[in-house]
């Protein structure tokens, strides 16, 4: 009841309350969370960045890290996915999907964001049983959410992550941009600047050279008489400014690329889209008949995996983000050579060995290299480190 109390406390809530109240508060706390995020998006991102790379310095440091490392890391990427609908609300960005389908595509990119902290979580509550049985309902969970992606909604190709963090310089409207509250640091407009500091230097007898050009390089670099303060600097010279009101330059939207319509799949595209999203059941099949020992099911994914791929045929009239997840998939068939029993025959000594000399030859890289050697093991027995993408 203590700590209840001083629960309650912290969070500004009396110390008894009904379920009513207690419901209000939360959503109170909510609603401020929300405002707050949406009248700071540069804010929110930057608080994202800074708790991701809490994970990695974690990881391999002390011992039961990974399992403290991977909650760390599951909770940022939650936390984004629900900062990025927060923005979306806010900003009424639009989507070209149904409410239906966005659900199925929320509740799959949740459960490939939690998926590795649930596998340790369960290897340590309930052993390597436990272990089994939490990868197989998730994987089959995600195989039943996109064999519905597929078949019932023809959303093609379907990425992994379904759901892509937003690209907040370029998908937040400008409109939108220019309402947020926090914008001191953002009022000052950089051409105002470079027009001070010209005024400086001509009350001063000088020539108002903004810029300098190097005479070996031909570089074109901002003089020191023009520089902005530290919290107004963007790294670009004079003249090259964006219209954006954050002061950054804008890009292509990603949201113009996400709501693209998926290519239509049919024939041989079909059934290679469909050999990868039940490529791990496959897998986790052999894997109980024959064994971990065995080659059978690391064959059998990889060529069901390849197969893939090779249906698919020629890219050229796939979307952008089509040909990406393309892509991806090629990349990842290199972590065959990080999967058991490959690995534990052929690669572990050789990738070792190669580390250890790098560590040893190359100053100030053993920082690094010593947690990741120390780390490797516990990622490779990861089912979902490198048999989940």
């Amino acid at each position: 009841m203590a700590a209840e109390r001083e629960g309650n406390f912290l969070l500004g809530l009396p110390s008894k309350l009904s379920p009513d109240m207690a419901r209000e508060k939360l959503l109170e706390l909510f609603e401020r969370y929300r405002k707050f995020v949406s009248s700071n998006p540069d804010i929110t991102s930057q608080l994202e960045s800074s708790f991701r790379v809490v994970s990695y310095f974690i990881a391999g440091r002390f011992q039961n890290s990974s399992e403290l490392a991977e909650l760390v890391y599951s909770a940022s990427n939650l936390i984004v996915l629900l900062n990025d609908g927060i923005l979306r609300k806010a900003a009424k960005l639009k989507t070209a999907v149904s409410l239906s389908q966005r659900r199925i595509m929320t509740l799959l990119t949740v459960l490939e964001y939690v998926e590795v902290f649930a596998e340790i979580g369960a290897a340590r509550l309930w052993g390597e049983l436990g272990r089994w049985i939490v990868i197989a309902a998730i994987q089959l969970a995600k195989v039943a959410l996109r064999g519905l992606l597929l078949f019932k909604y023809q959303a093609g190709i379907v990425r992994t992550p379904p759901i892509t963090p937003l690209d907040r310089d370029a998908d937040l409207p400008d409109a939108f941009l220019k309402s947020c509250k926090d914008k001191s640091s953002e009022a000052l407009e950089m051409e105002d600047l470079d027009q001070v500091f010209v005024k400086k230097a001509e009350e001063q007898g000088r020539l108002p050279q903004v810029t300098f050009m190097g005479t070996r390089s031909g570089r074109k670099v901002r003089s020191l008489t023009a520089t902005p303060p530290l919290s107004m600097r963007d790294w670009k010279l004079p003249g090259m400014r964006s219209d954006s009101p954050s002061g950054r330059t804008k890009t292509v939207s990603s949201l113009e690329h996400q709501n693209l319509p998926p290519t239509p799949l049919g024939g041989l595209r079909l059934a290679g889209e469909a050999l990868h999203v039940f490529r791990p059941l496959v897998y986790l099949s052999s894997l109980a008949v024959c064994g971990r020992s065995s080659w059978k099911p690391w064959l059998l994914s990889f060529l069901t995996d390849v197969s893939s791929l090779a249906l698919m045929g020629d890219t050229k009239d796939l979307n952008l983000l089509e040909k990406a997840e393309l892509k991806r998939r090629s990349l990842v068939l290199l972590f065959y050579i990080l999967r058991s029993p490959f690995y534990d025959k052929y690669a572990q000594a050789k990738i070792i060995l190669f580390l250890r000399l790098l560590a040893s030859t190359v100053p100030g890289v053993g920082l690094i290299i010593e947690p990741l050697i120390g780390y490797l093991p516990n990622w490779q027995r990861t089912y979902f480190y490198n048999w989940g993408t």
